[in-house]
C-alpha cells in the first residue's frame, strides 16, 4: 500500500470507529460488537505504529471513552480518566513485561499482580464529599472524553447496592472520595426485562440495558431494573490522601466501605498463573450471572505504578486481557452500492441472515473497492465475520475453499445508482465519489442528517416523507426543511392534522440551535459531534442580542389563522456571521486547534470556499436559524478559545488548582509563550516566561486579576 492508501485506511478506520463507538456508547445499539470495535483499533493502531506520521489529534487511540450525548448535563472529572491498554495475546503480556523491565530495570520486575474480571457495564466513577466524619453520595458522572462525562446521579442513587453514604473509621480523611466502577445488569435482570417488551424493542445484550436504563432523564426507568455495580479503583488523590500502597489494599478500603467489589480477585505473581486464571474464566464466562469480555491484570505496588507512569490516555502498569473475538460464517448474496450524503459511494455486501449477539445480521459493509479487491470477495462466497450486533458485522476473510463454482466477481461501476452520474475517484482517495450535488441519494442523505437526533433533532420526517418531499420537488436542499407550511405539509399522504401541527412546532422549535448541533448538520465532510463541538468552543464566534417575533402559540390555530406575536431577545449568532468566522479561517489556523488537524481543516475551508455552500447558510438565515452558544452546566464557559500559560508560584492557589479552573471554564492551558498565547498568569519568581509575554505584548495577569476574570 502507498502512503495514500495507507492514510485513507486509517482515515476510514477513524470514521468507523467513532461510528461504532457513538452506537455502542451514546445510542445504546449494537451495530458491532466491542471484539469488531476491537479489530478496527488494533487495525488503526498497527498502521499508526508502523506509520507515525498519519497519527491525527483526533483519532480514536489517541483518547479516552466515547463522546457525549448532550442531553444530560456535563460534569467535569475530579481526575482525568484513563483507558487501559488491550491485549489478546500471550506475545502481547510478554511485551508488556518487557516494557517494564525496560522502564524499571529488570531487578525491579519481580512483582506481583492484582487480576480481576474486566465486567461488561458502564464505567462510573462515584465521587462522594466528607461532612465530619461520615461521606455522603454528590454525584455519578459516566466516563464521557475522559475529562468530562454525564450526570447520571439521578439513576445511580436507584442502584440498591450503591451506598448513599459511608464512614471510613478514620478521623480525618480526604474531602472528596473519587470512585471508579462498572455499572452493569446482571443476565436474570435482562431475561426479566425483555420478556416485557415487544420484539422490536429487546435489548441485545446487558451491557446495552445497562447503558440505556442508566442515561435515562426518568430515574424511575433506572429504579426498575435492578442494576447492579462492581468498583475497582480509586481517584489518585484519594489514593495518596489515604496513604495506600497496593492494589489490594484499595480494593480492600472500597469494599470496608459498603461499596461492592468483584470478589473474583487474585494476587498472582507469573504469567502462567495469570493464564491459568484466564483460562478458567474464558470457560464458564457464560455461567457467570453477569457478563464478562476478559481480564485486568494490574501491577499491585502503588510506588511501581507510580513509577511507571501513564501516556496520554492509557496506565502503563496494566493491562485489560480480552478474550478472543467470536466469529460466524455467512454467504454473501450479492453486493449493492449505498450512497452517503458526501456522495461517498459505498459497498454493502448482503449476506445470508445470521444469528450474532442476539441480533440477525443482514448486511456488511465492504468499504471501497480496494476493499472489495484486497479481500478477493465474490458474490456467492461464505465470509468470515466477527461478533456484530443491530447493523453491520465486520468481514474478516473470505475461505476460498468454499467458493462455490458459480460465484461472480463484484466489478465498481463507473455510475452512481441513484443519479446514474458518472462516478468518481480522486487521486489519493479510496473511495469512489458522485460528484452531482443533485444527486437524489445524496440529497436524501443530508437531509436525514440535518433532521437527526444530534444535528436539529427534527421529529417527524422518517425516510418516507423526506422521499416523498424530493419527489414532489417540495424541498430541493436541507434548509427548505424551515420554509415547508401548512398547505404543503397536509398534502402530503403521511399526514394527518395532528401530525401536521407537531411538524410544525418542532420546525419552529428547531430554528434556536445549539452551535456545535448547527455545525454537524451542515454534513460537512469529516465533520463529526465531536469536531464540531471543538469548532463551536475554540473558534472566536460573534455573539449576538437578537430580537425576534414568536408566536405565543403554535401549531395549525397558528399557521391557519394567524397568531399573536411577542419580542423576545435572545444571545445567538447569525448565519451570516458564521459565514464570516468561517471564511475568515486557515487551514494553518485551524490545524493548530487541538483535536482539528489538517485533514479537517482543509475540508472546512474547501466547504465555506463554495458559494452553494454560503447561499444555503444565507437561506438558513433568511428561513431564521440562529445558533446559539450554550455554556456548560458545571461552569460557565466564559475562556471558551483562550490559551493560558502558568509561571512563578501564585499566593494562595496551586498550580493544579488554576488549571482545573481555567479549562472548567473552556480554556486552554499551555506549557510555552507563543503569539497564540492570550494570557500568562504570574506568581512570584516568574521567570523568562514572563519575560517573554512581555516582549510579545501578551496580557500578565496576578493572581487577584485572575480570579476577578473568572468572575
Amino acid at each position: 500500500m502507498s502512503i495514500s492508501d495507507i492514510q485513507n485506511r486509517a482515515e476510514k478506520l477513524r470514521d468507523e470507529i467513532w461510528r461504532l463507538n457513538k452506537a455502542y456508547f451514546i445510542d445504546d445499539k449494537e451495530e458491532a460488537s466491542e471484539d469488531v470495535r476491537d479489530a478496527l483499533k488494533q487495525e488503526l493502531i498497527a498502521l499508526e505504529k508502523e506509520h507515525p506520521e498519519i497519527i491525527t489529534p483526533d483519532s480514536p487511540t489517541q483518547r479516552v471513552g466515547a463522546p457525549l450525548d448532550g442531553r444530560l448535563p456535563k460534569i467535569a472529572h475530579l481526575t482525568p480518566k484513563e483507558s487501559l491498554t488491550d491485549a489478546f495475546s500471550h506475545e502481547e503480556l510478554l511485551d508488556w513485561i518487557d516494557q517494564m523491565e525496560r522502564a524499571l530495570g529488570k531487578e525491579n520486575v519481580d512483582f506481583a499482580f492484582l487480576t480481576e474480571l474486566k465486567i461488561d457495564g458502564l464505567n462510573v466513577t462515584l465521587i462522594y464529599e466528607r461532612s465530619g466524619s461520615h461521606y455522603a453520595l454528590l454525584r455519578a458522572v459516566t466516563r464521557g472524553n475522559g475529562i468530562q462525562g454525564e450526570d447520571v446521579t439521578h439513576s445511580v442513587k436507584t442502584i440498591e447496592s450503591v451506598p448513599l453514604s459511608f464512614t471510613t473509621g478514620r478521623k480525618d480523611g480526604p474531602q472528596f472520595i473519587e470512585v471508579s466502577g462498572e455499572v452493569y445488569m446482571p443476565k436474570s435482570a435482562l431475561d426479566e426485562l425483555n420478556s416485557a417488551l415487544e420484539e422490536a424493542e429487546k435489548f441485545a445484550n446487558p451491557r446495552n440495558a445497562a447503558a440505556g436504563s442508566l442515561r435515562q432523564l426518568d430515574p424511575k426507568v433506572a429504579a426498575g431494573r435492578k442494576l447492579a455495580i462492581f468498583c475497582y479503583e480509586l481517584g489518585k488523590e484519594t489514593t495518596d490522601a489515604l496513604g495506600i500502597e497496593t492494589q489490594q489494599e484499595l480494593m480492600e478500603f472500597i469494599q470496608s466501605c459498603g461499596i461492592p467489589i468483584n470478589t473474583e480477585l487474585k494476587l498472582l505473581k507469573s504469567l502462567k498463573d495469570i493464564e491459568t486464571m484466564y483460562d478458567n474464566f474464558q470457560k464458564k464466562r457464560d455461567n457467570l450471572p453477569y457478563d464478562i469480555d476478559g481480564i485486568v491484570i494490574k501491577v499491585n505496588s502503588k510506588q511501581r505504578q507510580r513509577d511507571l507512569g501513564s501516556t496520554a490516555k492509557a496506565p502503563r502498569w496494566a493491562r485489560a486481557y480480552k478474550f478472543p473475538a467470536e466469529q460466524k460464517t455467512a454467504q454473501i448474496l450479492d453486493i449493492q452500492l449505498q450512497v452517503g450524503r458526501t456522495g461517498a459511494i459505498t459497498p454493502v455486501a448482503h449476506l445470508s441472515p445470521t444469528a450474532l449477539a442476539g441480533t440477525t445480521v443482514t448486511r456488511a459493509t465492504l468499504h471501497n473497492a480496494d476493499e472489495i479487491e484486497r479481500l478477493d470477495v465474490r458474490i456467492g462466497d461464505t465470509v468470515v465475520v466477527q461478533k456484530a450486533g443491530d447493523i453491520i458485522p465486520e468481514v474478516v476473510k473470505v475461505m476460498t475453499n468454499l467458493r462455490p463454482d458459480n460465484s461472480r466477481a463484484f466489478y465498481f461501476p463507473h455510475h452512481c445508482p441513484s443519479c446514474d452520474g458518472e462516478l468518481i475517484r480522486p487521486e489519493g482517495e479510496a473511495v469512489h465519489r458522485c460528484p452531482n450535488n443533485n444527486c437524489g441519494a445524496v440529497r436524501q442523505e443530508k437531509i436525514e442528517h440535518l433532521v437527526s437526533r444530534y444535528a436539529f433533532n427534527i421529529e417527524g420526517f422518517g425516510k418516507e416523507t423526506i422521499d416523498e418531499l424530493l419527489e414532489q420537488e417540495l424541498v430541493s436542499d436541507a434548509a427548505d426543511i424551515f420554509y415547508l407550511t401548512y398547505d404543503v405539509l397536509i398534502g402530503l399522504p403521511l399526514f394527518k392534522e395532528k401530525k401536521t401541527e407537531n411538524v410544525l412546532s418542532a420546525i419552529e422549535g428547531a430554528k434556536h440551535v445549539p452551535l456545535d448541533r448547527f455545525l454537524f448538520a451542515l454534513g460537512i465532510r469529516h465533520i463529526g459531534r465531536e469536531t464540531a463541538e471543538i469548532l463551536a468552543q475554540r473558534l472566536k464566534w460573534p455573539k449576538s442580542e437578537l430580537t425576534i417575533e414568536k408566536d405565543q402559540s403554535m401549531g395549525v390555530q397558528a399557521t391557519l389563522f394567524g397568531a399573536e406575536k411577542t419580542s423576545v431577545k435572545i444571545n445567538g449568532i447569525t448565519m451570516a456571521d458564521i459565514a464570516i468566522t468561517l471564511q475568515a479561517q486557515t487551514t494553518e489556523d485551524l490545524s493548530v486547534i487541538d483535536g482539528i488537524g489538517g485533514v479537517v481543516a482543509e475540508s472546512l475551508c474547501s466547504w465555506i470556499a463554495e458559494e452553494d455552500n454560503r447561499a444555503l447558510l444565507h437561506k438558513f438565515e433568511n428561513a431564521g436559524v440562529i445558533a446559539v452558544q450554550l455554556e456548560g452546566s458545571y461552569a460557565p464557559q466564559t475562556l471558551t478559545g483562550k490559551i493560558f500559560v502558568l509561571t512563578g508560584t501564585l499566593p494562595s492557589l496551586g498550580r493544579e488548582e488554576a488549571k482545573k479552573m481555567i479549562k472548567d471554564r473552556g480554556g486552554k492551558v499551555s506549557s510555552s509563550v507563543s503569539k497564540k498565547t492570550d494570557y500568562v498568569l504570574a506568581g512570584e519568581d516568574p521567570g523568562s516566561k514572563y519575560d517573554k509575554a512581555k516582549e510579545l505584548g501578551i496580557d500578565v495577569l496576578s493572581e487577584e486579576e485572575f480570579t476577578t476574570l473568572l468572575q
